[in-house]
């Protein structure tokens, strides 16, 4: 039985609320919000790893050198490029349209959730990657951009075939 209030609430919420649909969307919510999540937990690390490079590698300006080696500035540039596609990467994610069609979701309740689940497993693996991957680096230099430029790719592709597939033709 509950306990107390917070165990009502609890077991109010566990009950079914939703129509089949309408937890289907939920789910669709959480998928992208966890994606954002992730993705959004990778650019706050590079961006840590970038304040750190700054402090440690960047020199002050000086009348001799008014500006930092390019070589100093370079791994900085490439991660600002990265974050800036992280970015976007999440902004689609979360922009993806819901399931709201009838058509749509009669097709995916009768065949197709095996296959739906498949696309939402796959964004959220590949963004967890990206962030793991991220918050591991000691220091700037050590992130593998193409590799992280990889699994964006590997993202936005499973968005389009997501996208393709919800589609009625």
């Amino acid at each position: 039985m509950a306990d107390g209030p917070s165990g009502l609430l609890r077991a109010f919420l566990a009950t079914d609320l939703y129509t089949e649909k309408g937890r289907l969307r939920s789910d669709d919510l959480l998928v992208r919000e966890r994606v954002g999540r992730e993705l959004g937990s990778a650019t706050a690390a590079i961006r840590n790893l970038i304040s750190a490079w700054r402090a440690d590698r960047v020199p002050p300006s000086t009348k001799e050198q008014p500006f930092p080696p390019a070589a100093v500035m370079e791994p900085i540039r490439r991660a600002e490029r990265l974050v800036k596609s992280i970015d976007d990467v999440s902004a689609a994610v979360r922009g993806l349209p819901l399931l709201n069609q009838d058509k749509v979701w009669d097709r995916v309740r009768h065949a197709g959730l095996d296959e739906l689940m498949q696309f939402d497993w796959t964004l959220v693996g590949e963004a967890a990657a990206i962030a793991s991957g991220v918050q591991a680096l000691a220091a700037l230099d050590e992130l593998d951009v193409p590799a992280q430029d990889a699994r964006l790719r590997a993202i936005r592709g499973v968005m389009t075939d997501r996208q393709h597939y919800i589609e009625i033709s």
